[in-house]
Formats: structure tokens, C-alpha cells, sequence
């Protein structure tokens, strides 16, 4: 969700601070601000993208140490008075704030029953961990020049220890030119320090090509980052000696690289996706380096949005490959249920690692008693750590607010662990797996074929123009094609806002068929067998009560074409694979149709990446 920045020790301490947030923006761009922190604290705040803000900040003094944010709305409307950084009444404390403070009311009442004069400028929560931090420090010394570091970590832990909810928090203080406080709590926040320069982010994109190491902070850290070090303490108060670790990216891969849009490129990295996510993993006789910390006789499976459509994907195949039977739970619903049957596997899929519905689930899994295994894409994030085992899905940076590759790497990662259970079951044979490989080695080829096919470029086009004045849309598929059907569902919905809906085909005649009306465009993505031909019915019936049916089907399907309006045709592979291939049509379609709205793909209205709140 929000994305906060800090620098300490670098003259250019503006620059750095909006380049950390151009990098970070996909995490929200309701609004956005910096407060440098020299004798005075100088801030400067706007609502809207970064662009907004950028021509307020070019005539600033130059300063040493900084915070900044980017914001995704949860405490009151996108304006500069709700924007972060946030400062206390006497101006002598600014905070940036990435979470939920549940215990607002309580705090709120506790700061006016002692002010009564005290008047808030936003409706946020944050604001009310400036005016707590201002009033500990009083406490102390009027004049906080005279007040010591102790004295000033000992006032820092007694206000987040009022704290109730998830934060990741950097505070500065007037006159205080070095010095960053900063707290995690159920949010992601990482540290870099190279001896002279220190940096806070809330991910790792913003230090890509910065530093080339980082500080994972743990759950319940807090501490002090200062242009000469840094020291971290943890929960209880005891200092903690975190290691740097290497970071996994390279700054080109949080970059455009000459294309117009991240999700686009992102888009086109998918061949790249299945190379480096099989490599090492999958050969002709055996499945490699995946370990799966318990035999279960029932799997749970636990994931959000996109993740949550990978997750049903490897419901299927694991089913299918290794006769296990999966459980597939939205993750902020899977913890309000009791605890049934087997004992289980509890998988957690996330692209950052953070997703905190998702992490909640795991840690509701462990206190069961549950093993559990992660597929993330972030390999040093919070659930990776937390996790018995984990699945890299290898992705690099997904900055695209809508999931694209990630998705592909994810149902690989539980496409893996079905061919594992499966081997372990004797269920998947050796012949099965050497059949799989065959194809498995052939398919980034056969996706940049089809990304850069033009045949298929024109089948997108015309299919686009079906969508042409429509406000409705509706995705349909069976067994391993339904959850394309939800994911391309999502995707048009999520950047171009036409309302989407993906249903399993046999399920149009129990509602949704009431929905069809004349020139409703419906995207039909083929299955294998008989759920095929049942597809072909549904297209018929929706094309009897007027919709323009687009069937996304392979090059040796025969049938499709008189059953549709449109027909795009993709290569041919594995049927385990096949969905890939219809999904990247999907991605491309919704794409298309949302840049001739005027929609900002990377940037849709409302949703932010990596969603770090419950």
C-alpha cells in the first residue's frame, strides 16, 4: 500500500528522496510529500502523482536527512491536509506512516483529554504518531537540542508501544539533522547503510542501483539510522545484530527498458519467467530443488487476488497429478475457520512477500500446528522468512499495479509441486514428467512467437473494438481454463474499469445468463476433453441471446470457429501449460482495450501493489 522513503548523510537528500519515490509510486499515488529535516523541518506535500509534487520541491535548501511518502488512502480522503509526512503542533516532530493504527479513537481521545486545545490538521491516523512522539519528548525537555539519544529511543519506544495495528514508521525531529527513528510492525520496512549514508525504504525497488545491500528488519523492530550507523532493537528493547544480505535485483529490472508501460514489459518478460523459474528445478526424470516440509493427506492453499487464481490453478493440477485432495481459501478468510480433517499443508502464494491477509493466514496456519510452504517472488520478504519452505518464483520486479507475470511464475511454482506430490504418490510417472519436460523446454519459444506473432496483434485489435462503448464483460471457462477466466476478469476490470466478471461455463444458466443482452462482449478460453465441448455449448447459448463471443483456443482446435464472432488461435503445448498461453491473450486484450479508454495501466484508480494492510 503506502510507500515511505528516508535518507540520511547525502547532500542531495531531495533528489534521493523523489527518486525513492518514483520508485515506489505503484504503492499508492492518491498523494504525496517530503519533509526535509534540517534546524527546521521543511515540508512539502500534494495531492495527485508524484508529478504534482516534483515542482515544489525544486528550490530547497539543501539538507542531509529526509523522509518521504506516497500514499494509498485508508484514513481520509486523497487531500494535502491527509497527505504525509504529518508534523506536530509545534513543528518540531514529521512522521511517514505505511499501515493502521486500530486504536485511532482511543489515542485520539488520550491526546485532546491532555490538549484541549489541541487541533488536528488530517483525518489520518498517522498524524496522531507526531503529536504522541512531540508529547513524550516535553516530557523529557522542553528544548529537544538538550535531550539526549538515549532519552530520545527510550520516548520512541513508549509511543509505539501505544500503538495497536500494523506500521512501518520513520520520524524525524527538528534540529535533529542525522537522525532517523523508524518501527515495523505486520508491514514491510528494510535499512541500507553504507558507513556514510543510511536509507529506509518499504522495499527493496527504491535501493535498487543505491546500495547493494540491505537490513531486513524483523517483526516488532524499531531503532535509529544515522548518517554514521544505525542500531536496531527489538521488541523487548534488546539490540539486535541484523547481517546485510545481497540484493536479488539489478537496477535494470526495475526499469522501463525502452517500453512504453511496466505492465507491457512485464508482460513480454514471461518467456524469461518460465526459464529462470523451471531452470534448476525440472529434468527429464526427477523434480529438483523443491521441498515440500511435510506428506500431507490434504493441502490448503491461501492467497489474494491474482495469487488467489494461481492458487486454483494448482488446485487443479495438484488434484489431478497427485490424487491429493486441495482446500483453496481467500487468506483473510481462511483464519475464521476452525481447524478440520487431516492434518495440512498450508501454501501461501504472494508476489511481494508481504501480502498481509496472507501473511495473517500463515501465521494462523503455524499457531495450528500446520507445516507450511510459500510461493513468493520476493525471496528475502517477511513470508518467505516465515514460511518451512519456500517456492522463488524467480519473476524479478513486478512494478505494474496489475499482476502479470508474477501470475505465471506462481502457477509454475504450484505447477512444481504437483509434479512433485505426484512423483512421491506414484501417481506422476517418470514418463509423464519426461513427456512434460519436452514441452515445458519449448514453451518461452513458443511465447515469444505468439507475443510477437501479427496475425495475432490484428486478432487483439479486432477483438478490442467489441469492447467499444460496453460497461460489461464477462470471462468464461472450465476445469483448468476457468481461472483464466477469473484472472482476465480481474485484469480488465482492474485497469480499464469496465465491470468483469469470470465464471465457470456451467454456471452461466444458473444466474449470470440473465446478465447477456445484445452486443455483450463474452471471452470464451478453451479447456481440454469434454469440458471443451461444453465450452462450445455455453459460447452458443450466449451467441443465441446476443453476445459477441471471442474464443481464445489453440491452432489445432477445429471447432472453435463455428462457434464464435472471433477466434484468436495460440501454439499448441502441454495441456498443463496451455492455460499460460491463453492468459498472456488475456493480458494483452484488457491491456489494449483499457490504453484506448485513456486508462493508465500501471497506474489504475484505487489500488496500489503489495497490499501491506488487512
Amino acid at each position: 500500500m503506502c510507500g515511505i522513503f528516508g535518507v540520511t548523510g547525502d547532500k542531495d537528500t531531495t533528489e534521493l528522496l523523489i527518486h525513492g519515490l518514483k520508485r515506489m509510486e505503484y504503492r499508492g499515488y492518491d498523494s504525496s510529500g517530503i519533509c526535509l529535516n534540517n534546524e527546521e523541518l521543511i515540508r512539502k506535500r500534494a495531492v495527485g502523482p508524484l508529478s504534482n509534487l516534483e515542482p515544489l520541491v525544486v528550490d530547497l535548501p539543501d539538507s542531509k536527512c529526509g523522509i518521504a511518502h506516497t500514499r494509498w488512502a485508508t484514513h481520509g480522503a486523497p487531500t494535502v491536509e491527509n497527505a504525509h509526512p504529518h508534523v506536530s503542533s509545534e513543528l518540531d516532530v514529521a512522521v511517514v506512516h505505511n499501515g493502521i493504527i486500530e486504536n485511532e479513537v482511543e489515542l485520539r481521545n488520550f491526546l485532546k483529554s491532555d490538549d484541549k486545545e489541541l487541533e488536528f490538521e488530517s483525518e489520518t491516523d498517522s498524524e496522531l504518531v507526531a503529536h504522541l512522539l512531540s508529547k513524550e519528548l516535553k516530557k523529557i525537555n522542553s528544548k529537544i537540542k538538550n535531550i539526549t539519544e538515549d532519552q530520545i529511543l527510550s520516548s520512541w519506544k513508549n509511543v509505539i508501544d501505544k500503538l495497536e495495528g500494523s506500521y512501518a514508521l520513520a520520524a524525524v525531529i527538528s534540529g535533529r539533522e542525522d537522525s532517523i527513528l523508524f518501527a515495523r510492525k505486520f508491514a514491510p520496512l528494510i535499512l541500507s547503510h553504507d558507513g556514510k549514508r543510511g536509507l529506509l525504504a518499504s522495499d527493496v525497488s527504491c535501493v535498487v542501483g543505491l546500495s547493494e545491500s540491505v537490513f531486513y528488519l524483523e517483526e516488532g523492530d524499531w531503532g535509529i539510522i544515522k548518517d554514521l550507523g544505525v542500531k536496531i532493537f527489538n521488541i523487548d528493547g534488546d539490540t539486535v545484530e541484523l547481517k546485510p544480505k545481497k540484493l536479488e535485483w539489478e537496477l535494470g529490472d526495475a526499469e522501463l527498458g525502452g517500453y512504453p508501460t511496466f505492465m507491457l514489459k512485464e508482460i513480454y518478460e514471461q518467456p524469461r519467467v518460465v526459464r529462470d523459474c523451471l531452470r534448476g528445478r525440472l529434468s527429464r526424470d526427477k523434480i529438483k530443488g523443491v521441498k515440500i516440509p511435510y506428506h500431507p493427506r490434504l493441502l490448503r492453499i491461501v492467497g489474494c487476488g491474482t495469487a488467489y487464481n494461481a492458487g486454483l490453478l494448482a488446485r487443479y493440477y495438484i488434484e489431478q497429478l497427485s490424487k491429493i485432495p486441495v482446500i483453496l481459501d481467500h487468506a483473510h478468510e481462511f483464519r475464521y475457520g476452525a481447524p478440520s480433517g487431516p492434518k495440512s499443508l498450508v501454501v501461501g502464494i504472494s508476489q511481494s512477500g508481504e501480502t498481509a491477509d496472507t501473511l495473517a493466514a500463515i501465521d494462523a496456519a503455524q499457531e495450528r500446528g500446520y507445516p507450511t510452504l510459500g510461493i513468493v517472488n520476493v525471496e528475502s520478504s517477511t513470508i518467505a522468512r516465515n514460511v518451512d519452505h519456500i517456492i522463488g518464483i524467480r519473476a524479478g520486479p513486478e512494478i505494474g499495479v496489475a499482476s502479470t507475470k508474477a501470475f505465471t511464475g506462481q502457477v509454475l511454482g504450484g505447477l512444481l509441486i504437483a509434479m512433485k506430490l505426484g512423483q512421491d504418490s506414484k501417481n506422476f510417472h517418470r514418463e509423464d514428467l519426461s513427456y512434460f519436460d519436452r514441452h515445458a523446454r519449448m514453451l518461452p519459444t513458443s511465447m515469444e512467437r505468439m507475443l510477437n506473432d501479427q496475425n495475432i496483434k490484428t486478432k487483439l485489435w479486432e477483438a478490442q473494438q467489441y469492447f467499444s462503448g460496453k460497461n460489461h464483460a464477462f470471462f468464461l471457462g472450465r476445469n483448468t481454463s476457468y481461472p483464466i477466466a477469473l484472472e482476465g476478469a480481474l485484469k480488465l476490470k482492474e485497469i480499464s474499469y469496465i465491470h468483469a466478471e469470470g465464471y465457470a461455463g456451467g454456471e452461466l444458466k444458473h444466474g449470470p445468463l440473465a446478465l447477456v443482452e445484445e452486443g455483450t462482449p463474452i471471452v470464451v478460453i478453451a479447456s481440454e476433453g469434454s469440458s471443451h465441448k461444453k465450452l462450445l455449448g455455453n459460447a452458443r447459448e450466449v451467441s443465441s441471446r446476443g453476445a459477441k463471443v471471442i474464443f481464445i483456443t489453440h491452432q489445432e482446435d477445429e471447432l472453435a470457429d463455428s462457434h464464435a464472432d472471433l477466434v484468436i488461435k495460440v501454439p499448441r503445448t502441454h495441456d498443463l501449460l496451455q492455460p499460460l498461453m491463453y492468459n498472456i491473450i488475456c493480458q494483452l486484450l484488457s491491456l489494449n482495450i483499457a490504453e484506448e479508454r485513456g486508462c493508465n495501466v500501471d497506474r489504475p484508480r484505487n489500488l496500489a501493489k503489495s497490499v501491506t494492510v488487512e
